[in-house]
């Protein structure tokens, strides 16, 4: 299948840069970000529909450093995590407009504020700078230009350093697709499931999926099912010894941070007063205490509901 990642990062560009302001309402100060909802259904505790309407600042640098966790746990989870649609909206949107800035200075529409700003620092140079050099030029113009060039590259390195995160993160999530896809299905089918497919994945994970399902499952029927009995065709046998839907390693070990959640009732107090969460390992019956700071390894399925609660971060 020639799907590039650059067509979808595109894609997700021109649908989540270009904000509905009918859907959600964001102001902007180029620093901070008003959103007048909450902070990601799709990735906060929420996961029940109590979604709270509230008016929240928030940063860049907030942003950055919740989809450093949202990368983390993606790479680190065995199963395919909840999308943080309102986190990669802020983000794209930030980005496009960090791009727009950027450009405004190479082409100098910024020239001139920025050597303002450079002339109102004082005469960084000393005496005698603005005097020419053997080439006609002032040495302290060419200071200033080479000042101004600095936070540029800066600006550009940092936005390469966030498009190369949210690269790796959609790519860990495709592969997590095209590798439980028939179970990404039996979810979709499912409509007891605890999460809807559709806040599990985006919209462009969407019509990858379906198309990906499509294109395996006709290489399936042309390639064997057809010339396999009718009773041996299904390829989502779940009745047999063997399941046939490949699911992820719920049993996998993983690293986690407990974090502490403020105004939380599920939290509880150890024998030393630290506050803590307790989880139960059911194998071996037995109750264990997961103190906030604390680094951890456990089976996934036993701290899963803590980290979909975003109250444990892996690592």
């Amino acid at each position: 299948m020639n799907i590039d990642i650059d067509d979808i990062l595109a894609d997700l560009d021109r649908d989540t840069t270009a904000v509905d302001h009918t859907q959600d309402n964001f102001t902007s100060d180029g620093n901070t970000t008003r959103l007048n909802t909450s902070l990601d259904y799709s990735i906060s505790g929420e996961l029940n529909g109590k979604i709270g309407r509230s008016s929240e600042i928030i940063s860049p640098a907030e942003d950055f450093a919740q989809l450093m966790r949202c990368w983390r746990n993606e790479r680190c989870s065995p199963e395919l995590m909840p999308y943080p649609h309102y986190l990669m909206t802020r983000i794209l949107r930030r980005i496009q407009e960090q791009m727009e800035h950027i450009e405004n200075i190479s082409m100098g529409f910024l020239e001139e504020s920025m050597n303002q700003i450079s002339h109102g620092s004082g005469n960084v140079t000393g005496d005698g700078d603005d005097e020419d050099d053997e080439f006609g030029m002032g040495r302290g113009n060419n200071v200033i230009n080479n000042n101004n060039k600095l936070p540029l590259l800066c600006m550009e390195a940092e936005l390469e350093r966030v498009k190369f995160v949210i690269r790796s993160f959609i790519r860990c999530r495709l592969n997590k697709i095209d590798k439980y896809s028939l179970y990404l299905k039996q979810i979709e089918d499912d409509s007891m499931n605890f999460l809807p497919i559709n806040e599990l994945l985006s919209k462009e994970e969407m019509v990858y999926h379906e198309k990906h399902l499509s294109i395996l499952l006709k290489l399936f029927n042309n390639s064997i099912l057809r010339h396999m009995p009718p009773e041996l065709q299904a390829i989502n046998d779940t009745e047999g010894t063997l399941n046939m839907i490949e699911e992820p390693d719920w049993k996998k070990f993983v690293f986690i941070y407990i974090k502490e959640v403020k105004d939380d009732s599920t939290l509880d107090r150890n024998e030393f007063g630290k506050p803590c969460y307790t989880v139960t390992i059911e194998e071996l019956n037995e109750i264990v205490e997961l103190t906030i700071g604390g680094i951890y390894v456990m089976r996934y399925e036993i701290i899963r509901q803590l980290v979909l609660d975003q109250k444990a971060y892996l690592i």
